[in-house]
């Protein structure tokens, strides 16, 4: 929470001295169309995610089933910490420096920078520092998904499609369905389960990911083209 606000304060100090508003370098009004862009890029991802949790357990045979070691105070605290880390990392990557790239550098160039540095940020977040492999698969990965994110908030002027397509499926994915971690449903493996294989895991699970994020980035760049900032 600290981050955010930190970083809201910082974007609204920035636009007052170019005498501009935050809502407006943020694309918060109009209020009700900015919510549905919202709720659409929510929905469009907590489904993708949900198809993509089920299309896999029946792929290797497991259920999922409500998590029994879930505290009254997860369902609170699960949930600050998934919104809170979307809305720091757009206001990071998808706030005032893409706002301030896209007039300095052109839509296309700053959109790309803006899914590259996303996708480097990920190294951290994850760990992977050392590890080449992994390293390149996970900038390719993430940086479809950031170039989406850009893609959304260039071409609709407002973080509000970005903040929900990340939100949607962040919620679904670690804190619904996580696998990994805590989470409100738990894998429930049988004798029958199959482990699949790193091209069984491609096919079920980042396939459809990366080509929902390429559907969209292609939809998004057919629609009027990005203002221009300075």
């Amino acid at each position: 929470m600290l981050g955010n606000i930190v970083i809201l304060v910082i974007t609204w100090f920035l636009l007052r001295l170019e005498h501009k508003q935050l809502k407006n370098a943020l694309g918060l009004t109009p209020p009700l169309y900015r919510l549905l862009q919202f709720s659409l890029g929510l929905l469009a991802t907590a489904i993708l995610a949900i198809l993509i949790k089920y299309t896999f357990s029946f792929a290797a045979n497991f259920a999922w089933v409500p998590a029994t070691s879930i505290s009254s105070g997860y369902l609170l605290t699960g949930l600050y910490t998934v919104i809170n880390s979307v809305v720091y990392e757009e206001l990071l990557f998808r706030g005032y420096i893409l706002y301030k790239a896209i007039g300095y550098l052109g839509e296309c160039k700053a959109n790309f920078l803006s899914a590259a540095a996303f996708g480097i940020y990920y190294w951290f977040t994850f760990g992977i520092l050392g590890a080449p492999v992994v390293m390149a698969w996970v900038f390719f990965y993430t940086g479809v998904w950031g170039l989406m994110f850009a893609y959304s908030y260039s071409r609709t002027r407002s973080l509000a499609l970005p903040v929900g397509l990340h939100l949607g499926w962040n919620l679904v994915d670690q804190y619904v369905f996580s696998g990994d971690r805590l989470s409100l449903f738990e894998p429930v493996t049988t004798i029958h389960t199959q482990y699949l294989s790193s091209l069984q895991n491609m096919l079920y699970l980042y396939l459809p990911t990366l080509g929902f994020a390429v559907i969209v980035i292609v939809l998004l760049s057919k629609t009027h083209a990005a203002y221009k900032v300075r």
